[in-house]
């Protein structure tokens, strides 16, 4: 067996022990006051539609005010840069390689329907998928017509996702 450098060693505990604390601060806390916290922070959103980021790389919230957001994450140091970036990214690089996101995963966009004006997300032939509520996006399809409380995953592992919120 080669012999592995001590800082490796180091490496590999610091990440395992970091995701391990996050894990024992949000179990330490009180449930009451963790869904206290989230309700005060959306009753400040102004109108409009978000992304609820709710793992552990896509964390925060993403206005979709734009026509068109793309949902990815960025090149790593075994990959050639990429052409394009996307409007916000998963950092779901574990061990410095990807797990399940591609860079550019996903388009979030703005579509007129029947129905009126609809966020529609669409699948950009990412590696892992894209889900709506556990089910898969086609990448060839037209996409599937976001509603409010839908769960948008990046891949199946439901590692990195959203909740579709919208505010009247």
């Amino acid at each position: 067996m080669d012999e592995t450098d001590p800082l490796f060693v180091t490496i590999d505990k610091l990440i395992r022990i970091s995701r391990l604390k996050e894990i024992e601060f949000i179990m330490g806390s009180d449930q009451t006051d963790r869904i206290y916290e989230i309700r005060t922070a959306l009753r400040r959103l102004e109108p409009g539609h978000y992304l609820l980021g709710t793992g552990p790389s896509t964390a925060g919230i993403i206005s979709l005010d734009a026509q068109d957001i793309v949902l990815g994450r960025p090149s790593t140091v075994l990959e050639p840069p990429s052409a394009s970036a996307p409007d916000y990214w998963a950092i779901d690089t574990l061990f410095f390689v990807p797990r399940e996101v591609s860079r550019n995963h996903a388009r979030v966009t703005l579509r007129v329907t029947d129905g009126g004006p609809r966020r529609v997300v669409c699948d950009l032939s990412s590696t892992c998928g894209t889900f709506v509520n556990d089910t898969q996006v086609d990448p060839h399809g037209p996409g599937i017509i976001l509603k409010h409380g839908d769960i948008l995953s990046l891949g199946p592992s439901r590692i990195s996702t959203y909740i579709y919120y919208e505010v009247p």
